[in-house]
């Protein structure tokens, strides 16, 4: 690994750390789509696919105009989350605990990913011109409002799983 000599070294570390996690999450989400029984759970799906990929295009385009390769960093934390998820998976036969399971680590992955867009945008003010920081906070709105629908998603799962014990 490259030596950290400044900010902007750093930055650059961050955003590789970032396209590295939206590359894992665009490999996952295909195929979580299809473990699902959730109708509402398989839409989000479809929009954290869609978003982690237009996030890989807005990431590539930065990357070129800051004339760097965005391949190198392995984003350890999306990695362990889905190494998790699986074992999880692996040992879980209840499909309602299975979504809840999937969304719980779509939230954490969605978490570390809001965390760090949020520092990305902090270090190019300080680093890089104002096109860059323009994509940047877009990138953040929209890691923000899928914020909240993952939120709402959840509650529904929980409560809809909630009720299905009671009735038990």
């Amino acid at each position: 690994m490259k030596q950290f000599e400044d900010l902007r070294d750093l930055f650059i570390h961050q955003m590789k750390d970032r396209y590295d996690s939206e590359t894992q999450q665009v490999g996952v989400y295909h195929e979580l789509s299809m473990r699902v029984k959730s109708v509402g759970l398989k839409r989000i799906l479809a929009i954290c696919e869609k978003s982690a990929q237009k996030h890989i295009d807005f990431l590539d385009e930065l990357f070129t105009d800051l004339h760097e390769n965005q391949v190198g960093d392995i984003c350890e934390c999306s990695l362990g989350m889905i190494k998790e998820l699986n074992m999880i998976l692996d040992n879980t036969s209840n499909h309602n605990i299975t979504d809840i399971a999937i969304l719980s680590t779509i939230r954490q992955l969605h978490s570390n990913d809001l965390t760090g867009y949020q520092n990305i945008l902090m270090y190019a003010d300080q680093v890089h011109d104002d096109a860059i920081l323009d994509v940047l906070k877009q990138m953040l709105k929209n890691e923000k409002d899928l914020d909240q629908l993952l939120d709402e998603t959840m509650l529904a799962l929980i409560q809809k799983e909630h009720v299905l014990e009671a009735d038990i």
